[in-house]
């Protein structure tokens, strides 16, 4: 503890009895708990020094160390009689009192002495010193209080101003007693101008914490929506904790308010709800690829919706992270539902949200849901087909008019969010087979993008082997071994049904297994040399004749879109289906 305190206290106490000390010669000196003399003032006409070696002498060594502790409610005071010159020779024979100083613990702060040339004074001044010492605790604990209170004013304002927080304290009338920065920002307020008013008559709606003070119960992070005539929908987190004054009697509330739009931003960064990837993550030379890519960075500067489409594997995810990532809403979450993933009587809550006790088995506190989570960004429904035909409908009304409802809720909840979807079905196939809603569609494929399979741009595969390998020997530290074309040149060959991700787990299966440093065929899973999935053309113009049979099987031999995939005009291809003799009659009997 700093000596201020005890050498204030001290010097104001003497101040205060002067004429006392001087109309009975009273001489005081007032040392640490060490002994080390903080105030000293001596009455005789001499005035001799008084130096802390001498004085230390007059203490009684346990208590000058602090071995101990003095007893609660003990009056100990120490007296006696200098009667060796060598130690105060110019107050021989003077009469000494010695009281503790102490704190509300009961540890010692410093020593009170007190020195009389009268016996009988002496014995008087034994009945004086406790409360004399208790005026100087008492001083001394006011000062060190008054010193801390200064010291917690000032972190509060620190903490208080720079949180991002609403701090509001109300006494027990519901009146603000203080209020931040943040809190006024929130609420729409002047914190000052509120100073001093009931908390109903600052804002235009009736305030929730108001429950408390009557409930007499707090809360932690409750979720609170209102409606503000002024200001709109006000949604908050909040918590009310109770004070409570010396005797346990309610004495006001302090309320801690977040935005929701703050929490959902943390929430999300917590939870990795953020994209990873941009265009320049994306592997490959492929002309109807670079063409995705192309579209893809024009859709990124819109905030328009998005359907890609194309087949398990092909990177459809990495597409819709990409643009977002460059988009305007980089800064906001990238929130991702597999909408064939969770159970259909889940995925209304999931995309939604509830409020608390919607149904059996809900959270207590209610949940928000993906698109609360995905406001200020972009939410990707992957595999949108998989959703029935009820969550179709209710889906395309909240993309239409941007709000929605909780289960179990009564109150719209407004969003910006943009809208990314995948699927790996002909989504207008599906629409012909009434498998998905048709307004549905429309609503969603504004931008499309129509992803290759990995089969139609094999042009590709070494870049991509060489880019898995240095990415999978990273991730599994250990160096990078050499890819031998016995490797590669059944990879070119197969048909690869799991697109990129197949690829990236073979090139991953053999990292695991390699012993030196060459990958060869030794490593391949069996299935790559099964003969129904490898190609063996005998000539480059049988392979250009398979190639063209695979597109064509793959667009149910619709003339436009094939033609549209291998590039090659319309002319051109009615030209090698007469050179060939390829029909889709003859070849679905072949």
């Amino acid at each position: 503890m700093s000596n201020e305190p005890l050498y204030n206290a001290i010097q104001s106490f003497y101040h205060r009895f002067l004429p006392f000390f001087k109309q009975n010669e009273l001489s005081l000196v007032f040392t640490d708990e060490r002994g080390k003399i903080l105030f000293s003032k001596l009455l005789q006409q001499d005035n001799p020094a008084i130096t802390s070696e001498k004085i230390f002498h007059l203490i009684p060594e346990d208590f000058l160390l602090q071995k101990q502790k003095i007893p609660d409610n003990t009056n100990q005071v120490f007296k006696g009689k200098i009667v060796n010159p060598e130690l105060l020779d110019s107050l021989i024979n003077w009469y000494y009192l010695v009281k503790p100083i102490q704190n509300n613990q009961g540890d010692i702060l410093g020593f009170l002495f007190i020195f009389t040339t009268e016996q009988e004074f002496s014995q008087l001044l034994t009945s004086l010193i406790q409360p004399f010492a208790n005026i100087i605790e008492e001083d001394v604990q006011n000062k060190e209080l008054q010193m801390n209170l200064n010291i917690s004013k000032d972190f509060f304002e620190i903490i208080s101003k720079n949180s991002q927080d609403g701090i509001l304290y109300l006494d027990k009338y519901a009146k603000v007693k203080y209020m931040n920065e943040m809190a006024g920002e929130i609420l729409h307020v002047n914190p000052q101008q509120s100073i001093g008013q009931y908390v109903g008559n600052i804002v235009d709606f009736e305030p929730v914490i108001l429950s408390v003070f009557k409930t007499k119960k707090g809360y932690v992070d409750r979720e609170f929506i209102i409606h503000s005539p002024n200001w709109g929908t006000l949604h908050f987190i909040k918590t009310a904790i109770i004070v409570k004054d010396d005797c346990g009697h309610f004495a006001g509330v302090v309320d801690f308010f977040r935005e929701i739009s703050r929490v959902r931003k943390f929430v999300t960064s917590y939870i990795g709800a953020q994209a990873k990837f941009c265009f320049n993550d994306i592997i490959g030379d492929n002309k109807q690829l670079r063409e995705c890519i192309r579209i893809s960075r024009l859709a990124a500067r819109s905030n328009s919706n998005v359907l890609i489409l194309g087949e398990t594997g092909t990177g459809k995810e990495m597409i819709a992270q990409a643009i977002h990532y460059e988009g305007n809403r980089r800064d906001g979450p990238f929130v991702t539902i597999n909408c064939g993933a969770i159970p259909r009587e889940l995925a209304e809550s999931e995309l939604f949200g509830y409020e608390p006790g919607s149904f059996t088995g809900a959270d207590k506190k209610g949940r928000p849901g993906k698109f609360e989570l995905a406001h200020g960004g972009t939410l990707f429904l992957d595999e949108i087909g998989e959703l029935p035909l009820t969550l179709q409908m209710k889906l395309l009304r909240v993309i239409q008019e941007r709000q929605i409802m909780r289960i179990g809720g009564i109150r719209q909840i407004s969003f910006n969010v943009r809208i990314i979807a995948a699927s790996n079905k002909d989504l207008q196939k599906e629409v012909q087979q009434g498998r998905f809603r048709n307004d549905l569609y429309h609503r969603i494929n504004v931008i499309r993008i129509n992803l290759p399979s990995l089969r139609n741009r094999k042009e590709d595969i070494p870049l991509l082997i060489d880019h898995l390998n240095r990415k999978l020997s990273n991730k599994l530290e250990r160096d990078m071994p050499l890819i031998s074309s016995s490797f590669v040149n059944p990879l070119l060959k197969y048909e690869f049904p799991g697109n990129v991700r197949e690829l990236e787990n073979i090139i991953e299966r053999a990292l695991n297994l390699c012993e030196n440093n060459i990958i060869n065929s030794q490593y391949l899973p069996k299935e790559i040399f099964d003969t129904q999935f490898i190609v063996e053309p005998s000539s480059m113009e049988e392979n250009k004749r398979q190639h063209i049979l695979n597109i064509l099987a793959q667009t149910d031999w619709n003339l436009t879109k094939a033609a549209y995939k291998l590039n090659l005009s319309r002319p051109t291809l009615y030209h090698y289906l007469k050179k060939w003799n390829l029909s889709k009659q003859n070849y679905y009997t072949r």
